[in-house]
């Protein structure tokens, strides 16, 4: 027998032995420390003004990953990672539930499954290649997937750790360079680097090997902290080069109950009070009004409407400002291979059709409006995913409050406006949960952005802090492409933003307000911009050597 063939059938054999050692079973206090990481990563999020938790992040993962170096088959492990990544769920995105209860509950046992990709990941280089490569590989995995699951039909695609950080705009500058995913690939590195301590702590024998390893870890946190503390002094205290143009924005939050606003004959009641809070702001001489998001609960285009369009129009013409509003829109295929997946059927008009979530903007004086059909949809509450390849898949829509089954966008679009000095200005018009997506947001800044919008409708979620999350992570797109915002929200939060992240001319939430701010107009393009997504794209690449490497050995040990 060949010394190849012995050291194969050596290691075998240990396997096997392994495998029939009876396992301790796991005790309540096996649970806790998954449990703890589950509950510092969720309070991490942002919340309700002023707490700030965001740092417990920097830590969250070193109980768990404590805890899962302990367990002695992947049954085990998986149990322990699943239950942090539930908690870590129901901690911090409890609160969806509230718009659709069912697709709440189905949401966080599936976003929870999706988490513990990187962790299932972590486990195969760990067994083949070792804890230390392992800890090595992590960020690059976690980073990697991130990015990759937000780019999946099927994704929450909120849950990602940099956004936890998103209050923090004095220490995530370097979003302009990394993206989102800096920060991502920042704080996993720091768990990784706490947990070292950790370990070399629990392994020092005596009182003066622990000085030394605290010693050590205080100048590693010191130098970890320092990177993106030090970018982001800079930042903010080297002003960004700046074209002198502004324009006036004002920002229409007329407080109406979502549930209620689609139902039969609310249409002229809503609309009558859009034009009862807007006269507010006329004062104020904006170069352009913001409503929300579907502000207009009906067809508004289709020539059924004509009489609420014509309306509508004349009150632009009269306030002589444009305006950006939500509506739905609807669009007819007179070939039938041209619909999408999901496609409904007028048995009327005999044609297929599609509605789209959607923003347009209305000029005075002119009949037809830019329109943008609205592309990154929430599953199963705006379209259900993979219906293209698996049509029957429509049927498990879910209507959330009158909005369900939403045709998807092709495409980006800005819009143009003139202001009241005649300057031309192009504005990106994003909706709603679009903001969390950053290659979206890049992609309307490439194409000539001048500054950008959200509109959007959180008020399904209540009072809960599922509304300051939405709006904090609009921070991270300002930072990352430069360009200051105007946040329109049907019941909070409204505000501005500009190129720091730095809000203001807030609203808040369950408040009928307005508010008009200068808006910053900007040119030019980040380094993120330009190169969008290097960073999680590179972490792929090293991601799949280190899991390439673990299967490799699998098979040639």
């Amino acid at each position: 027998m060949s010394a190849s063939t012995a050291s194969k059938t050596t290691a075998k054999k240990k396997r096997n032995e392994e495998k029939t050692i009876a396992k301790p079973p796991l005790t309540e206090r096996t649970w806790l420390a998954p449990l703890l990481s589950g509950v510092l990563l969720g309070v991490a999020f942002p919340t309700y003004e002023p707490i700030h938790l965001e740092p417990l992040a920097w830590i969250g993962l070193v109980p768990l990953l404590l805890s899962l170096k302990e367990t002695k088959s992947f049954g085990e492990y998986y149990k322990l990672s699943y239950f942090s990544m539930l908690i870590f769920t129901l901690v911090s995105v409890w609160w969806v539930a509230l718009s659709t209860p069912i697709g709440g509950i189905l949401m966080y046992f599936a976003e929870s499954f999706f988490l513990t990709i990187p962790l299932t990941l972590f486990y195969i280089v760990w067994r083949r290649l070792g804890w230390t490569v392992a800890l090595t590989a992590l960020p690059f995995i976690w980073t990697a997937w991130e990015w990759m699951y937000l780019d999946m039909d099927i994704s929450f695609a909120w849950i990602v750790l940099g956004n936890s950080q998103a209050n923090l705009f004095w220490m995530t500058q370097h979003a302009d360079i990394f993206g989102v995913w800096g920060v991502s690939f920042w704080i996993v590195s720091f768990n990784v680097l706490a947990l070292a301590v950790v370990e070399k702590f629990r392994a020092a024998t005596d009182a003066t090997q622990k000085q030394v390893v605290v010693r050590n870890a205080a100048v590693t946190a010191l130098v970890m902290i320092s990177m993106p503390l030090l970018y982001s002094a800079y930042r903010l205290l080297t002003p960004l080069e700046s074209s002198g143009r502004v324009a006036k924005v004002a920002i229409v939050q007329p407080n109406i109950n979502p549930f209620l606003k689609w139902g039969a004959g609310q249409e002229n009641v809503i609309m009558q009070k859009h034009y009862d809070v807007t006269k507010r702001v006329l004062s104020d001489n904006p170069d352009l009004i913001v409503y929300p998001e579907t502000t207009i609960p009906f067809y508004i285009l289709q020539p059924q409407h004509i009489e609420k369009r014509n309306v509508l129009w004349n009150h632009v013409a009269e306030w002589n400002t444009p305006l950006l509003t939500g509506f739905p829109d609807v669009m007819y295929y007179d070939n039938e291979s041209d619909r999408q997946a999901g496609s409904k059927f007028d048995k009327f008009a005999k044609r297929y059709y599609d509605s789209f979530n959607s923003a347009m903007l209305i000029e005075p004086k002119k009949s037809t409006p830019q329109v943008y059909h609205k592309i990154e949809l929430v599953p199963f509450a705006e379209r259900v995913p993979y219906m293209e390849y698996l049509p029957f898949l429509s049927e498990m829509a879910m209507d959330v409050g009158g909005v369900s089954s939403w045709g998807r966008g092709s495409s980006v679009k800005n819009f143009s406006f003139k202001t009241r000095s005649g300057d031309s200005v192009l504005v990106g018009s994003v909706i709603c949960i679009e903001s969390i997506y950053p290659r979206l947001t890049a992609e309307f800044t490439r194409r000539g952005a001048e500054f950008l919008s959200v509109i959007t409708n959180d008020g399904w979620f209540a009072k809960s802090y599922g509304p300051n999350q939405h709006a904090a992570f609009a921070r991270l797109r300002c930072i990352e492409t430069r360009r200051a915002m105007a946040r329109c929200a049907n019941t909070g939060v409204s505000m501005f933003i500009d190129r720091y992240g730095r809000a203001y001319g807030e609203i808040p939430w369950w408040e009928e307000q307005v508010s008009t701010q200068n808006v910053e107009l900007a040119s030019g393009q980040t380094f993120y911009v330009e190169h969008t997504d290097w960073l999680p794209k590179l972490c792929l690449l090293m991601a799949g050597l280190f899991v390439t490497a673990a299967i490799v050995k699998r098979f040639i040990a």
